[in-house]
């Protein structure tokens, strides 16, 4: 299977009108070397397989520091009231003000996840907020306006904001573009580059989800209606913008019902299966990370012989697909 993640770019005039208020030259490499992945601790390395791991390795430097860090933004990702939806939007947002093109080229791919098409972010990308946007966006957009441009959200703004959002959730958004705003002026300054085959700044992606690989012949008819056998050991690659994940899926089943594991090959992460059941040839089963993110995926999918396809949901991050074989 072959991912086809292409970068698109939106309208030169409004990317050259946005740095066009940019005053200082971003760095083109890192001002400090970043940390190999085999230096970080094994939380950090699980949080780099994430996408985002140059960020890791540079703040690896401060130990204690990147705890500190990774413990906020946990909070606001994955413990607020405020939508994944609404919070990729302020971020790229935040990305244009500062001209923070790590910030932008990691979180077209959560906006993505979170189920944004490109048309929006190439809307996004205009100076001027567009027409087209809701009044909790434009209100959200006018906020990330009015705190790059002189640090306070003025009355218009502030009446918008509180016709859409309560109290805690306006109190969220101001935290979120500050905690954006503090990590573009930390990764511009310290030169961290993005990862290979990340947008540029303005830029968007059009992925388009892999096509299946070869699946092996089904010999009988009588094969097709019996019962998929799913114990066994999986070798899986499950296809997100981000990244492509090598994992190994261990089922056990009983009765219809499956337990096992999903273990990273690349991190060592080990997460248990469970909800697990099987129907025919019918797969599903939930699993849930804990560290260093709550991360819950929902997999469903047909097992034909020796081959599994499907897709995994993330909560809250949308859904990409998944295949493999069994090894034994």
């Amino acid at each position: 299977m072959k991912d086809e993640m292409k970068s698109k770019m939106s309208d030169g005039t409004q990317v050259n009108a946005w740095q066009k208020k940019v005053a200082i030259k971003r760095p083109t490499k890192a001002r400090i070397p970043l940390m190999d992945l085999s230096e970080l601790s094994k939380n950090q390395r699980i949080a780099a397989s994430i996408g985002a791991s140059n960020v890791l390795r540079m703040l690896a430097h401060h130990s204690d520091l990147t705890e500190a860090w990774l413990e906020f933004g946990k909070h606001l990702t994955t413990s607020g009231r405020v939508s994944m939806r609404t919070r990729e939007l302020l971020i790229l947002r935040v990305a244009l003000h500062s001209s923070c093109e790590y910030e932008w080229a990691n979180h077209v791919i959560g906006a993505l996840g979170a189920g944004w098409t490109n048309a929006e972010i190439t809307s996004l990308v205009q100076v001027q907020v567009a027409d087209s946007w809701s009044n909790a966006d434009t209100a959200v957009l006018n906020l990330v306006d009015d705190l790059c441009a002189d640090n306070c959200a003025s009355e218009t703004t502030w009446k918008a904001l509180t016709a859409t959002y309560d109290k805690e959730e306006i109190i969220e958004l101001l935290m979120l573009i500050g905690f954006y705003r503090m990590n573009a002026g930390f990764l511009n300054s310290l030169g961290v580059q993005a990862e290979p085959g990340r947008p540029k700044l303005g830029q968007c992606i059009s992925y388009e989800a892999p096509m299946p690989r070869q699946k092996p012949a089904t010999n009988s008819s009588d094969q097709v209606r019996s019962a998929a056998k799913p114990d066994g050991t999986w070798h899986l690659k499950y296809y997100h913008p981000a990244t492509t994940m090598e994992l190994r899926l261990v089922i056990v089943a009983k009765e219809g019902v499956l337990s096992g594991s999903v273990f990273d090959m690349k991190t060592d992460a080990n997460v248990p299966i469970s909800e697990g059941k099987v129907h025919e040839h019918q797969v599903s089963f939930t699993t849930s990370m804990t560290e260093p993110y709550p991360i819950t995926m929902t997999w469903e999918g047909m097992i034909n012989n020796d081959f599994l396809e499907g897709t995994a949901t993330i909560t809250g991050g949308g859904s990409f697909p998944f295949d493999g074989k069994r090894v034994r």
